[in-house]
């Protein structure tokens, strides 16, 4: 199985209702948990529910706060061995490779283009307007923006928040309900393409 996910932003307290400073208005939300060690377990129990050992996540970025111990401390604890990691704007630890961090992952990049049952995927941690052949149905998946932003044609936010609003729990997206999302939606083009007809 394949799977993706984004911003998990474990231990981050400032996300969690129970300790954040930011309150929970307008674009600053706050997920309902005490601490960010109560918030941290129910994603590893809900991510290691649905991803196994061999199969491969996805992750677009935004892993974990509070340094290097954290990022292991969190890495350790997920089941799956095949995790791709799309670095976020969080992740500079991890983007330094300070004390060999980046062999907790089976690779490490700010972008990453695949192919899954002839299907092309685009993934960046942030959302774009267009990306490489957008105006021919390449699929672009995105974090960054927790549920605040809504993808253009076939893109999407693909973030534990999102996640929690349509399944009710913090959990990796399968390709399945991403092909399934994605088949809905038409193209969208908003640059020089929509002028062409090939």
């Amino acid at each position: 199985m394949i799977y993706f996910s984004s911003d998990s932003h474990a231990f981050h307290k400032n996300i969690c209702r129970g300790t954040s400073e930011w309150g929970d208005t307008g674009e600053q939300r706050t997920r309902d948990f005490d601490t960010p060690e109560e918030m941290t377990q129910n994603i590893v129990k809900t991510w290691n529910k649905y991803v196994q050992w061999d199969d491969t996540l996805y992750f677009l970025g935004d892993w974990s706060f509070g340094g290097f111990d954290n990022i292991k401390r969190f890495r350790d604890q997920i089941s799956c061995q095949n995790i791709h990691f799309i670095l976020g704007n969080h992740d500079h630890h991890i983007e330094n490779n300070k004390e060999n961090i980046r062999d907790l992952f089976s690779s490490v990049q700010h972008v990453k283009t695949i192919t899954i049952e002839g299907q092309r995927i685009f993934m960046s941690h942030y959302s774009h307007q267009v990306w490489d052949k957008s105006h021919k149905g390449v699929i672009h998946l995105f974090g960054h923006s927790h549920d605040t932003l809504e993808g253009i044609g076939k893109s999407m936010d693909v973030g534990v928040d999102v996640a929690y609003r349509m399944f009710g729990e913090y959990r990796p997206f399968s390709w399945q309900e991403i092909k399934a999302i994605m088949d809905k939606r038409e193209i969208t083009l908003v640059d020089h393409h929509k002028f062409q007809t090939n």
